[in-house]
Order: C-alpha cells, then sequence, then structure tokens
C-alpha cells in the first residue's frame, strides 16, 4: 500500500506543484493519477521513489515512511516504467532486463534465464532476446522496459505514461496485455496518463488532480462516471461519460442472442435458410465472422469475396455493452455480432435489443447504488 499524508511539495521560486495531497494506492491495485498539464501528477509519483523529495507531508510504503529509507534500497522495491522504455541501447535485450539483477549479484546464467521467462511473460518471442533496442518497434521496446522493471520482482511499480507514445492500435494491445500481465502479479502500480480513457480502462482506482496539485476525486472508474463530485471533474471526464460507462457493463444475462443465419465465400446465397432480411452474415470455415453481403445487390448467387461489406465489428461475449453497441451501429444490417473468446459466432442481437439491456443495466446500478 502507498500512501499519501498532506503531501506537498514546493519549489524555490514558490511553484506550489502538489498541495496536500492525501491518498491511498492500495495493494494489488492499479492507481491511476489523471489531470490537466501542471496538476503535479507526475510530480506525486516521482515523490514515491524520492526521484523528488516533498516539502511536506509523509509517504508510506505498507506503513513505513520513504524518508526513513535508504534511496537506493527504496528504489530497489520500485520497479519503474517510462515513456519510450529508457533501455540502455548498447545492450541486448535479454541484458537489459537482466541488467539490474546482475548489478544485484545475481548469476549471468540464473539472471538471463529469469530474463527470459520475463519477456515471455510480456509478450515478446525468444528471437527478440539477442536484439538491441533500436531493432524493435515502439510497443516492443515498451514490452522490453515492463519486462526490466519487474525483473526484480518488486513489490511495487511506477509507470510515467507507459504506453503514450506508440500508435492507437498498438497501445490498445499492450493496455491489454498489461491487464493480463497484472492479473497474474498483483502488483500495487501507480500509473501517470494524461488520457482519461486509458485512465478509466486500466485503473482500479482514478485520482483526478487539479492544477496546483489539489485532489479532485478518488474513485473506481464506474463511480467516477456514475457521481462526478464537481463541474471540474465532470468536465474533465467529459460529456461522453455515459457511453464510457458502458465499459463496466457485459451482455451476460442482459442481452438474448438469436441463431443468425450465415454463409461463406463461395457458396450460394439460395442455400441460406430463411435470413432475417436483405443482409446475410459471412462467417469462414471457424465460424468467425467476416462481415455481411446485401443480397439486393449480389451480382448472381454465388457470393465472392468483393462482395462482403467489411465495415462492420463483432464483440466477445465477455467485453462490455459497449462494444456490442458498437457492433450493432457499425454493422449495415443494424445487428451486433456477438462471439465466444475463441471467435467464434455465438449469435446476434438488434439494435434496439442491446439499448434494451443497456436500459437494463443502467436500471440494476441505480438499485444498487439507491440500496
Amino acid at each position: 500500500m502507498i500512501t499519501f499524508n498532506d503531501v506537498s511539495k514546493v519549489y524555490p521560486d514558490g511553484t506550489v506543484a502538489v498541495d496536500g495531497l492525501d491518498v491511498t494506492a492500495p495493494n494489488g491495485k492499479i492507481t491511476v493519477l489523471v489531470g490537466p498539464s501542471g496538476c503535479g501528477k507526475t510530480t506525486s509519483m516521482r515523490m514515491i521513489n524520492r526521484l523528488i523529495e516533498p516539502s511536506s507531508g509523509t509517504i508510506e510504503l505498507d506503513g513505513v515512511d520513504t524518508q526513513t529509507l535508504d534511496r537506493v534500497a527504496l528504489r530497489r522495491r520500485i520497479g519503474y516504467v517510462i515513456q519510450n522504455a529508457g533501455l540502455f541501447p548498447h545492450r541486448t535485450v535479454v541484458d537489459n532486463v537482466a541488467a539490474l539483477p546482475r548489478l544485484l549479484g545475481g548469476g549471468k546464467k540464473q539472471t538471463r534465464s529469469a530474463a527470459m521467462e520475463l519477456l515471455e511473460r510480456v509478450g515478446l518471442d525468444a528471437k527478440f532476446a539477442q536484439r538491441y533496442p533500436w531493432q524493435l518497434s515502439g510497443g516492443q521496446q515498451q514490452r522490453v522496459g515492463v519486462a526490466r522493471a519487474l525483473a526484480t520482482d518488486p513489490p511495487f511499480l511506477l509507470m510515467d505514461e507507459p504506453f503514450s507514445a506508440v500508435d492507437p492500435i498498438v497501445r490498445n494491445q499492450l493496455q491489454d496485455e498489461f491487464l493480463r500481465l497484472q492479473a497474474d502479479i498483483s502488483k500495487t502500480i501507480v500509473m501517470v496518463t494524461h488520457d482519461i480513457d486509458e485512465a478509466l480502462k486500466l485503473g482500479d482506482q482514478v485520482v483526478v488532480l487539479r492544477q496546483g496539485g489539489t485532489l479532485a476525486q478518488a474513485a473506481t472508474p464506474a463511480d467516477l462516471l456514475a457521481a462526478p463530485k464537481d463541474a471540474f471533474v465532470a468536465d474533465f471526464v467529459g460529456s461522453a461519460r455515459g457511453y464510457r460507462a458502458l465499459g463496466f457493463h457485459t451482455c451476460d444475462d442482459l442481452l438474448t442472442l438469436v441463431d443468425e443465419p450465415t454463409i461463406q465465400v463461395g457458396q450460394g446465397i439460395s442455400s441460406v435458410a430463411a435470413p432475417h432480411d436483405r443482409w446475410v452474415l459471412v462467417v469462414d470455415a471457424a465460424n468467425a465472422p467476416i462481415g455481411w453481403v446485401d443480397t439486393v445487390n449480389l451480382r448472381g448467387d454465388r457470393v465472392e469475396e468483393g462482395d462482403v461489406n467489411l465495415s462492420a465489428t463483432s464483440a466477445r461475449r465477455s467485453e462490455p455493452l459497449r462494444d456490442l453497441l458498437n457492433s450493432a451501429l457499425s454493422s449495415p444490417s443494424g445487428r451486433c455480432v456477438v462471439t465466444d473468446d475463441a471467435g467464434a459466432l455465438l449469435g446476434t442481437a438488434t439494435d434496439h435489443d442491446v439499448i434494451d439491456a443497456i436500459k437494463r443495466a443502467k436500471d440494476a446500478r441505480s438499485a444498487g447504488v439507491s440500496a
């Protein structure tokens, strides 16, 4: 547990970066610091490992004041992941990950073996171990950075905008992989981001800071969206918070799926039994959805690859209602396509069915809050 007790940081010129911060990052959870530029989120995080010294107040790790600890010993207990990874350019990937364990006296064979296991855990194939950082993509470098931060198995992990330097697709992949990793390792993590969507996705607790480094609100993502403390928080979270809140409701027990007639490329449309309307769902040999075909404008009976409308998306049953709504809205048929976790088709539902499920989820949450 990381605890800020009335922590402030005032620079010699009088600039107040953090002002009387009281917040706790629970054990085994991800706490995300977010806010506008100048709100002190990075300063707050760097005071944890004393890269920046607080002017007043105390920061405790599991009840121990960090000011009573040797700075080197303190930092060995805390993994640190920064933007652009910060890797040693003259060392191979495996030697980057093994660097600190080797510095602490670990044997070469042992530390390299442990580093190889960590690379696998963060989603990097063994073939990357002997490459140098400049031979990796940005996303691969960030994976190495996470592996290096975990190399000594620290109980605490600090992450300073770790995924902001990569493109949106890679960023989403890294976020998903990191959540899967955290489910296994359960570290106590404090992360800084400027992206509210990233904060809501990754955080077990989201801490919103105001300019001047004061606490605006600390809450779970769902509670932050449902009940912003004041106008500043509501404005920062954004007017789309109702849509964002859909990310915390899944379709289980809320949405009834129906069997959808399907066809494969190369088959005749006349083979489809009782299509719902002019649009027929196209699947591959593994029954994974590909797209939709418009039977009205189909040339001939046989479905060719060029006939498939690829604009629609699908959503897994375990994914939030927001993704199902997106599937319905992107579908030319107006039906959301739902798969199992392996990507095989389970069924479909109309856009009206999805909206009804969203209303039921909202009613259930309101009833829970009232209770």
